[in-house]
């Protein structure tokens, strides 16, 4: 199986349709609808999340019956995630017909996207994939980076996006300013001022560190 490609897509108001009710469906509901997405569901038995979900208004729709091929009309992606091949198999026809993404569960080698298990610290995602080989070893991994990946970097992301076109002023070559940077996430000082959230004091410390005196 050819690997799938790492990126990152802008789900921001773009449709896309659910077929499915059950867990899998819940939770690939959760990531598309947490990311923008406008999310149709089809699905005539739903889980106690979805209906929590639904209650808080954050599909488009939801049709209690089976699938039908126009359902797929105007998607720009599709996640086939019943408990029947029959029907996740017409999902990918119908989307494929249409020119639409699809992702199906349990059957890596009928996707076009692979929907990764995710680890956020605020602007920083790390998307975690198996290609679908599996499910238990994604988990396993998601859990050591949770662990891994301290709170803090959430907060450096945030100074450095705030020092960032200071820091282009101050060192216009890139790979001055890289190693510019790369110095600074060294530096102890700063982390531990982050860490204790003492952030205008990392601001400043970070400043001084970067010369960024004068960089308006």
């Amino acid at each position: 199986m050819t690997p799938f490609a790492p990126i990152f897509m802008d789900l921001v108001g773009r449709p896309c349709l659910i077929v499915g009710g059950g867990t899998i469906a819940e939770g690939r509901a959760r990531v598309l609808t947490t990311y923008g997405a406008r999310v149709t569901l089809i699905a005539p038995d739903i889980t106690a999340g979805i209906a929590e979900m639904l209650a808080e208004q954050r599909f488009v729709a939801h049709h209690d019956r089976d699938f039908r091929a126009d359902d797929l009309d105007g998607m720009f992606l599709a996640v086939a995630a019943t408990n029947l091949r029959a029907v996740n198999a017409q999902v990918v026809d119908a989307a494929r017909t249409r020119g639409v993404l699809c992702n199906v569960v349990d059957d890596p080698e009928s996707c076009d996207v692979q929907i990764p298990a995710i680890v956020r610290r605020g602007d920083l995602t790390v998307a975690i994939s198996t290609g679908g080989a599996s499910p238990v070893v994604t988990a396993q991994i998601r859990r050591e980076l949770e662990a891994a990946l301290r709170p803090e970097w959430a907060d450096v992301l945030d100074l450095l996006g705030g020092l960032r076109e200071r820091t282009k002023q101050r060192y216009p070559e890139s790979s001055a300013r890289a190693k510019a940077i790369r110095a600074l996430l060294d530096d102890a000082q700063l982390m531990e001022l982050v860490r204790v959230r003492d952030l205008d004091a990392a601001s400043a410390y970070a400043c001084a560190v970067l010369d960024l005196e004068g960089a308006v």
